[in-house]
């Protein structure tokens, strides 16, 4: 959780204090018309190359980044509570008693019981709609595992174009900066013969080199790691599913829910390790 703020701040004064320390002044690097040619490119040809429902997992994930952890020993603790309380109610009375949850989870008061699943869409999602599955009652010829499996991989595959994509314009960025950097030369140019002032054209060629400056800072101090960050979100949102498919599987197949939920727990990952107490 703090391991986010600490980075930012490393970077942050990484870069700006050696400037300093360089004996540079800090005005140097500020050119508004610089950051408006990079960032403005960078965020048309992420708009251009991307559907727009990669636009709106890129902001999902940006909520995420800076909220802290989204998957936690909580979240993994709820989601073998919330699957556990659905299978012994099945179990008690009939797999039909689950319907009036599954068709409006957000209303239910068992799933209600469990705010940390409701607030992860796609695990939330991932639930409702195998329990929906199975209740239609699928016919053993139907590979419940291998629709879980298929269903996971969708999920992750589709998640990972907001990573793709955004990897994409950090490569391109120092390209944009040069873009930059070729018009502040450009207006350099303009500024030689007559009374040339010298002070004039050092400073314009100093803007133009920002620009260069600028493309490769966003691209490998600021995307870079935040694309990163994703790809790790994305790995614990999968080792999510797998322990929630793992529970599904075991419970389609008339287990008890006592052991699909200790078939789901040994499903965590190390650092979410839950004591069978707590499961």
């Amino acid at each position: 959780m703090f391991g986010k703020p600490i980075g930012i701040l490393l970077i942050t004064i990484s870069f700006f204090g050696g400037f300093i320390l360089m004996g540079g002044n800090l005005l140097s690097l500020w050119h508004p018309s610089e950051l408006v040619v990079i960032l403005g490119i960078a965020l048309g040809t992420f708009f251009a190359s991307t559907p727009v429902y990669v636009w709106t997992r890129s902001m999902r994930f940006l909520g995420r980044y800076f909220a802290g952890e989204s998957v936690t020993k909580k979240l993994y603790a709820d989601s073998l509570g919330l699957l556990e309380e659905l299978a012994r109610l099945s179990r008690s009375s009939g797999v039909l008693a689950l319907e009036k949850h599954v068709v409006d989870p957000d209303n239910s008061p068992i799933f209600m019981h469990y705010s940390s699943v409701l607030k992860h869409k796609d695990l939330k999602k991932f639930i409702v709609d195998n329990f929906s599955y199975l209740l239609l009652n699928p016919p053993q010829s139907q590979n419940f595992q291998h629709h879980l499996e298929d269903q996971i991989e969708d999920i992750c595959n589709s998640m990972m174009e907001v990573p793709m994509s955004i990897g994409k314009v950090a490569d391109w960025l120092p390209g944009f900066g040069i873009v930059a950097a070729v018009l502040g030369v450009i207006l350099t140019m303009e500024m030689l013969g007559g009374d040339m002032d010298v002070a004039k054209i050092g400073t314009a060629i100093g803007a133009a080199l920002v620009g260069t400056l600028t493309g490769v800072f966003f691209a490998f101090a600021v995307l870079a790691p935040f694309v990163h960050a994703i790809e790790v979100m994305i790995r614990q949102d999968r080792s999510l599913l797998e322990m929630t498919a793992a529970f599904l599987s075991a419970y389609s197949n008339g287990v008890s829910p006592s052991l699909a939920v200790e078939i789901g727990r040994q499903r965590v990952p190390p650092q979410f390790e839950i004591p069978r107490e707590e499961g």
